[in-house]
Formats: C-alpha cells, sequence, structure tokens
C-alpha cells in the first residue's frame, strides 16, 4: 500500500511538472523559466519548502507570504521590534542575507530621523553623543551615519571647549602645547589640523620653552650642534628651510658642520680635493660654486674650448698627463702634435728641434747659421699662446 502510493505521488508531481513546463532530467530543472529566479539562499532551499505538497501552481511569489508569522511556511519572519513598515520585504533585504538592510529615505520628512532612529527600531544617539537637541540629519547622512559633519554656524567664538571636552567631542591632547587659549586660535571648525598658531608676543630666543620636542616639534637628533636660540636660523612661518648665518666662522673650517651629517657636506660625486669648502663656495648660496683657482706655478690659462676633464680625467686636482716624461711643460699633453718639420734648428745642413728641445712651447725658437749653433740667424717668439683658440 505504501510503495503504491508513492508511486502515485512521484506520478502527480511528474505531471505537475510537465504542466508547468518543467519537465526535465531530475536534478536539472531550470527555475528561471517560471519567471521567479533563485538567487542567494533561495538556491539552497528544499523544494517542498516552497512547494507544499508537490503543488507547484499557485505558488506565492511575493516575500511576505512566507515570511511573515502564521504562514504555511516555517521561515525566518519579521521580527517583533521591526520598524513599523508598510512597504514589501525586498524594498530593504535582499535574499542572500536578511540583515545588512538596506533603506531608501526617499520622501522621509526631513527632521524625523528620530522616529526610527530611538535605538530600539534602528540605531539612535549614543549615550556619549554630543548634547544636542536638533535633529539627526543636521549632522548625519542618509548614506551613512559617520562621518557626521557638524556646522560651527553660530558657535560662539571662544566656547569650543564646551563641546570638546574630550566626552563630548574631541579635544585638547595630552600632549598638547600648554595653553588656556580656546581651541579656535589654532584650529578651525572645517578641520582640527593642520593648526596654526600665531607667534605674535613670544619672546625672542624663548623659541624651546614649547619647541622641546615633546610639546612641539623640537631640535632634531642630527641637528648642528649648537646652543643658539631656534629663532636664529627657523623663522615662525615655516620650520624649514632653515637659514644660518655664518658670520665670525673660520675660513677653512666649513667641514666641522657641512660634514654630510650635521649639514650638507662633499657628495661622493664631488671633485677629489683637499681643499676648504670656502675655497670654491660661498656661504650665500652652495652652487654655483666659484672658478676654480689652479695653485701649480706651471699652469697656463687656457682658451673657453679646454674644458676641467680634458685635464683632470681622474676627477682629481692631478693632471692626467698625456706624455708624463715632458711634465709640467706643455708637451706633457701636446707632444703630438709637434711637427720637427716646422721647427728647423739649422737649414744647412738640415737640422730640426726635438720635442724635448721645445717642450716648453712658449719659449723661443731660434734659427742658427751653422751646425755649431754659435750664430742665430733669425728668432721666433710666441708663436704658440695657450689661450689661442687653435695651436
Amino acid at each position: 500500500m505504501t510503495r503504491a502510493f508513492l508511486m502515485l505521488t512521484l506520478a502527480c508531481l511528474a505531471a505537475a511538472a510537465a504542466s508547468l513546463g518543467h519537465a526535465q532530467a531530475p536534478g536539472k530543472f531550470d527555475h528561471l523559466r517560471t519567471g521567479f529566479p533563485l538567487t542567494g539562499a533561495h538556491q539552497a532551499a528544499r523544494c517542498d519548502s516552497c512547494h507544499v505538497r508537490g503543488i507547484f501552481k499557485g505558488t506565492p511569489r511575493q516575500c511576505a507570504s512566507c515570511h511573515t508569522a502564521g504562514r504555511r511556511i516555517a521561515s525566518v519572519v519579521m521580527p517583533a521590534n521591526h520598524i513599523p513598515v508598510t512597504q514589501p520585504c525586498e524594498s530593504c533585504h535582499n535574499t542572500s542575507t536578511f540583515a545588512g538592510a538596506r533603506f531608501s529615505h526617499v520622501a522621509i520628512a526631513a527632521g524625523s530621523c528620530a522616529s526610527c532612529h530611538n535605538g530600539s527600531s534602528a540605531k539612535g544617539k549614543p549615550a556619549n553623543h554630543v548634547v544636542t537637541t536638533a535633529s539627526c540629519d543636521s549632522c548625519h547622512r542618509t548614506t551613512a551615519w559617520l562621518p557626521a559633519a557638524f556646522s560651527h554656524t553660530g558657535v560662539a567664538p571662544g566656547t569650543c571647549a564646551s563641546c570638546h571636552n574630550g566626552s563630548s567631542a574631541r579635544g585638547k591632547t595630552a600632549n598638547h602645547v600648554m595653553t588656556t587659549a580656546s581651541c579656535d586660535s589654532c584650529h578651525r571648525t572645517s578641520a582640527w589640523l593642520p593648526a596654526t598658531f600665531s607667534h605674535t608676543g613670544v619672546a625672542p630666543g624663548t623659541c624651546a620653552s614649547c619647541h622641546n620636542g615633546t610639546s612641539a616639534r623640537g631640535k632634531t637628533a642630527n641637528h648642528v650642534a649648537t646652543t643658539a636660540s631656534c629663532d636664529t636660523c627657523h623663522r615662525t612661518t615655516a620650520w624649514l628651510p632653515a637659514t644660518f648665518s655664518h658670520t665670525g666662522v673660520a675660513p677653512g673650517t666649513c667641514a666641522t658642520c657641512h660634514n654630510g651629517t650635521s649639514a650638507t657636506g662633499k657628495p661622493t660625486t664631488h671633485f677629489v680635493t683637499t681643499r676648504a669648502c670656502d675655497a670654491c663656495h660661498a656661504t650665500s648660496a652652495w652652487l654655483p660654486g666659484r672658478p676654480y683657482t689652479h695653485l701649480s706655478p706651471f699652469y697656463k690659462p687656457h682658451n673657453s674650448g679646454v674644458t676641467c676633464a680634458s685635464c683632470h680625467k681622474s676627477n682629481t686636482e692631478m693632471a692626467t698627463w698625456t706624455f708624463a716624461a715632458y711634465k709640467p711643460d706643455c708637451a706633457g699633453c701636446h707632444a703630438s702634435r709637434f711637427k720637427p718639420d716646422a721647427h728647423k734648428k739649422v737649414d744647412s745642413p738640415k737640422i730640426l728641434y726635438t720635442v724635448s728641445e721645445l717642450k716648453d712651447c712658449s719659449g723661443s725658437c731660434h734659427t742658427y747659421t751653422n751646425s755649431t749653433f754659435t750664430t742665430i740667424l733669425k728668432s721666433r717668439s710666441g708663436k704658440h699662446r695657450s689661450t689661442d683658440g687653435g695651436f
């Protein structure tokens, strides 16, 4: 009898499914064809959760038909403390989760927030809220409860602490600069930070009484060692850049501070030299540096086409001599440009000068009458100058 009843029930279910166009392979029924797509938690629900006693036709589609106490189907229902509402469930809830509802505040009368936001029906004013009789929407928005925006219009200047006391609203921090001035002396209603402080009336030389690293920013650990007051170099408009008076600093002692730690020092790519910084740099500005002064008595000024790197190929004060055997004379660099035929010593028999004999190009060049070199036929002087454009 039981087997016959079961077979009859299955036959009825199959017939009902076929009548709705449901006749498909078991487990592959496309519910979307009914016009009611299964989403969220509905996808995992048993068929008979909605289709009671195997009846498909006439199954209700409205949420309240199932999700209401006393209905024929046991399911999640509206709690007793739900906000009084006449809108259908799907106006705020979805099938993915019943919690985290979204409520449209369109058409809600301004100033009536507390009718729902009373702490029972919906989140209301917390116990530590700023004392106010203003409506919620004076500061809060329907898109998000926080952050709130408060209009300080009409708030009397100097009365900030009546709310900004650390309880009702954010107040003075424990490490705040010691002051009895009102909050709005330094802070703005548009933003608590950054704050601006008027140094008017602050006695010169007393900066460290506040700028001690605790109350306000003070001297850093890598600061130039000094006992001078902050305002000797810094300004009240900005801590940086600082200006330092080099008056009284002994010439040649720059590196005492300009060591790369206390103050800007020589970079790694700097020209290698043992000279003091002020040999090239000025106290008014590190760059541009002054022209380099050659101390060697053998140096001769060159034309503008010759750069430092033309001679100082190793980035040091030591010149790189191409022909070291002839240094420090001109031939030390220009020996390869010496042409013997242009430098006759005797016309007949023909005798030519050597590089060694004329290594200092700025010297005179004599032509003699004979090979004994005793009688000068003619003299040439100053044919080559280091400042000429061509040799």
